[in-house]
């Protein structure tokens, strides 16, 4: 029986304008004229019998039937990506691997020129997609996740701890001090990391709460707010405050002597694990998450 199934460039058109909200955008995406972008979403739209698209005050939007169509066209277009990916890597030397972007920047990357000249038959492929990493759990051959462990569909075994440290210049430490109670640190400015998500807490909030402060409490400290962990170490090198920050995100700037711990007790919030899926047969995934797991701290950490 044949299926009643639209082309795959007129279904990645629809989703893509969907994505921008725009048919210019969509085109520079896909690398195609905007004519032929709206070709496609004409043609789906013929081929479904309903509008997925209208015009509304100069605007193009989309129909009830358009946003409800998209959702589900946008995940099978996503689970066919990560389908199709499977399957290159598995019959190529690429492996895809999944970490946090700032995770990536300052632990991984710097460790993979190791690795490109001690296997030169594999090529890697980055994936830093949050929502897929962490949410959807695809995209990925390895990953590197931050959390309890507990993840069913894999086989987790423990990298590091999430030390977090409180860091700030030369100059402010001599002038306000070291941090002996967690507390001390409200006697600095404060350059607050801001979580990106409100159910997750940030490196500050994480660290003010273990100080016994509430989130009440903590909302109505003065100080700069900012979301990434990059901008607010930018911050802390221009000596604009004393902030928290994970540990190997700051090894390089605390070596260099561009900035120094302020408080030698550090916090352990959650721990990073290097997992792969449970039903994984290929060699070349157990190899690299050994390889990763030669950089593992603390006891215990090259158990499953």
């Amino acid at each position: 029986m044949r299926r009643q199934l639209p082309s795959m460039i007129s279904l990645s058109c629809f989703a893509a304008f969907a994505r921008h909200m725009s048919v210019t955008r969509a085109a520079e995406e896909l690398n195609l004229t905007q004519s032929a972008v709206s070709r496609q979403i004409k043609n789906l739209e013929d081929m479904l019998g309903c509008p997925l698209v209208e015009k509304v005050r100069q605007r193009l939007l989309l129909t009830d039937q358009g946003r409800e169509y998209v959702q589900e066209v946008s995940l099978l277009l996503d689970q066919l990506e990560a389908a199709t990916m499977r399957v290159r890597s598995s019959h190529s030397g690429r492996l895809r691997v999944g970490a946090e972007p700032s995770f990536t920047t300052r632990w991984l990357l710097p460790k993979l020129k190791e690795y490109a000249r001690e296997h030169p038959e594999v090529e890697l492929e980055i994936m830093n997609d949050l929502r897929r990493l962490y949410d959807r759990h695809e995209g990925y051959d390895v990953g590197i996740l931050y959390g309890d462990g507990d993840w069913p569909e894999f086989d987790a075994r423990l990298l590091m701890e999430g030390e977090m440290v409180a860091v700030c210049t030369p100059d402010l430490l001599e002038r306000f001090g070291p941090i002996v109670e967690r507390r001390d640190i409200l006697r600095y400015p404060l350059l607050h990391h801001s979580s990106l998500t409100s159910l997750t807490k940030s490196s500050t909030q994480l660290w003010l709460h273990s100080a016994g402060l509430s989130a009440k409490e903590i909302e109505a400290l003065p100080g700069q707010r900012l979301e990434h962990f990059q901008f607010v170490l930018d911050a802390a090198l221009h000596g604009l405050g004393a902030t928290v920050l994970p540990r190997f995100f700051v090894d390089r700037e605390v070596k260099d002597g561009h900035l120094v711990i302020a408080c030698q007790q550090p916090l352990v919030a959650g721990k990073y694990y290097v997992v792969i899926p449970k039903q994984s047969r290929d060699p070349k995934l157990r190899r690299f998450a050994d390889w990763l797991l030669q950089w593992a701290e603390g006891p215990g950490a090259d158990s499953d």
